[in-house]
């Protein structure tokens, strides 16, 4: 009987709390590292989804009305040789996230394959302008640069089609 509790206390959990454990009081792993680059390759994106009205009716509501992300084209308006289709679709940024340490530099490039034109900025974590809101085109390339000052969240906003096409960077402490 007891041997069954102490099994029971190394479930994943407690692996799980060991290896953090391990981790945190390894002197290799608790030197301080020097701030860094990160070149982050990120494309601006549009996700596609269509069927028939045979097969599932179109939503009730227009998803237009719920974000200025979201597109409809309703049956009809989606192929016009097949009046029954109709496609739904959402703009985003891919990767939607990642994570760097405090004081590092964001190197930004992005590729814009789909949406003509997106008008994209970058806050920090207390809503201040790092990047200012600058104009990207379909099929162009850009690139931004930014130092992470701040722990938190800095986000990558295309206000055309938020919020649902944004990306975060999560800053974490330096050690």
């Amino acid at each position: 009987m007891e041997k069954t509790r102490v099994l029971k206390l190394w479930g994943i959990p407690s692996v799980f709390a060991v290896i953090v454990l391990v981790l945190l009081t390894d002197p290799g792993l608790s030197q301080t590292v020097k701030p860094t680059t990160h070149t982050i390759f990120m494309a601006a994106i549009e996700i596609k989804g269509g069927t028939s009205a045979d097969k599932l009716a179109p939503p009730s509501v227009n998803p237009k009305d719920l974000s200025k992300g979201y597109d409809f084209k309703a049956p009809g308006q989606a192929d016009k040789n097949d009046p029954k289709r109709w496609e739904v679709s959402s703009y985003m940024f891919s990767p939607g996230s990642v994570a760097v340490r405090q004081g590092d530099t964001v190197k930004l490039t992005a590729f814009v394959v789909n949406g003509d034109e997106h008008h994209v900025r970058v806050n920090d974590p207390d809503g201040r302008e790092v990047i200012a809101e600058t104009k990207w085109n379909r099929g162009r390339e850009y690139q931004l640069s930014f130092v992470t000052k701040k722990l938190g969240i800095y986000h990558l906003t295309c206000s055309d089609h938020a919020p649902t096409m944004a990306a975060t960077i999560l800053v974490l402490p330096r050690k």
